[in-house]
């Protein structure tokens, strides 16, 4: 797997979609900054299917772009596609209380 961070978006009638490609971390920080305003619609769904390794700074960034999705849009967040790994560390630092994981 690539691991340079990238988001790749689309849209239809009902939500807005985002598959998560990489490892987030610092380098992650400038798309992850600007998705925000990219939304649209009143659901949000992420694919985290091809995302790699989340450190701290990752956890930050993702935390801080959800709340202002939530805060600014009012929109749901839906995570799909999540490793094990990475489901227990959205549990662990409250993203879950943010975004809703679909299994």
């Amino acid at each position: 797997m690539d691991n340079s961070f990238r988001i790749i978006s689309r849209s239809s009638e009902s939500a807005d979609y985002f598959s998560v490609f990489g490892n987030i971390d610092a380098f992650a920080e400038k798309q992850l900054q600007g998705l925000p305003a990219t939304v649209g619609k009143q659901v949000v769904q992420f694919d985290f299917n091809e995302a790699g390794r989340i450190n701290s700074m990752g956890i930050a960034l993702l935390l801080r772009c959800f709340k202002k999705i939530r805060e600014e849009k009012k929109a749901e967040i839906i995570l799909r596609d999540l490793s094990t790994t990475n489901a227990m560390l959205f549990k662990m630092t409250g993203i879950f209380l943010l975004a809703n994981h679909e299994k």
